[in-house]
């Protein structure tokens, strides 16, 4: 549809960093690292940004097909909010990262939709991206899940700060989690992370690393569709639920000295409507703010502060 030079034309309109590199945990799970060429501007861990790549890219053989994709839409970008994640460590020595990377780490999983599902406009085409290609990062960063919530404790000696995550929605807490230690949190930390398969942990060999010089942190892994676990699966809302996640850390949960921040699979986290100031909860399984609300906490509201936060990815 557009010959070479018209496609090395927009490319030099619309992008503005390069892929400084990709770590790879399968085939569709990829984390990326991204540098801009603008300076990195200040902003939180937990907190999002846009990349992009044109339309006129070439796509995932395994992808849905797109349609109506005429001349004058293939010049556009197709674009996609990503919180940022973090590498955390060196995967060899569990060395903490420091600080000034030069990138941005971006944990994404290729959608390639089909049935009901719009072609993704996105990630089958990021998928085919090599070290060294250029793509559009975002200048803004936003968000309000961040460390900024747990303020009230961070003092604390007693501090318990749990994050809960289903497959990418692990990533805003890598960045959270590395903050934490950086700045030398004495408190506990604790990571969730459910997901289909053993392989769907990218960040687990990293995270056990870490266990071993950081005693008050805690990786917990939860698969649902192993052969062992297919059959009985356990989900985050049944891990809290059942004090088998308290249990494993050898605490409860106490508002005073507690936060939770959840990120991932909204049938996970149990956003309820409000109406009229009443909290109505989704039908079904708990989630696991209401599991918590039962218990004491507060769901964050943003102007009403609680102690429990969350990000839906979809």
């Amino acid at each position: 549809m557009l010959d070479a030079a018209a496609v090395q034309d927009l490319r030099r309109q619309h992008y503005n960093a390069t892929l400084a590199g990709v770590r790879k945990a399968h085939d569709t799970l990829w984390c990326f690292r991204v540098k801009p060429d603008f300076p990195i501007p200040d902003f939180h861990p937990g907190q999002y940004t846009t990349l992009g790549l044109g339309l006129w890219e070439p796509r995932h053989a395994g992808a849905a097909p797109e349609k109506g994709l005429d001349e004058k839409k293939v010049r556009r970008l197709g674009r996609r909010a990503y919180s940022v994640s973090h590498p955390v460590a060196d995967p060899g020595n569990g060395r903490l990262a420091p600080e000034g990377l030069g990138y941005l780490e971006f944990y994404i999983v290729m959608v390639a939709g089909g049935g009901s599902e719009p072609a993704p406009l996105l990630t089958p085409r990021l998928f085919l991206l090599n070290q060294g290609d250029r793509l559009y990062m975002g200048e803004k960063f936003t968000g309000e899940y961040t460390l900024e919530a747990m303020a009230d404790i961070r003092h604390l000696a007693d501090a318990l700060v749990v994050f809960a995550g289903t497959g990418t929605g692990e990533g805003p807490h890598n960045f959270m989690i590395w903050q934490l230690l950086a700045s030398g949190f004495q408190g506990r930390i604790a990571s969730i992370v459910c997901v289909r398969y053993k392989s769907d942990l990218a960040y687990e060999a990293i995270y056990r690393r870490l266990e071993k010089k950081y005693p008050n942190l805690s990786y917990h892994t939860l698969t649902t569709r192993e052969a062992d676990t297919a059959h009985q699966k356990i989900y985050v809302q049944d891990y809290i639920a059942s004090g088998k996640f308290e249990s494993d850390i050898g605490r409860r949960m106490d508002p005073a000295n507690t936060h939770l921040f959840l990120c991932g699979n909204p049938a996970m986290i149990g956003i309820p409507k409000i109406r009229g100031g009443q909290k109505l909860w989704p039908e079904g399984k708990k989630g696991v703010i209401q599991i918590m609300e039962e218990r004491g906490f507060r769901m964050d509201l943003g102007k009403n502060r609680g102690n429990v936060h969350s990000e839906k990815y979809w």
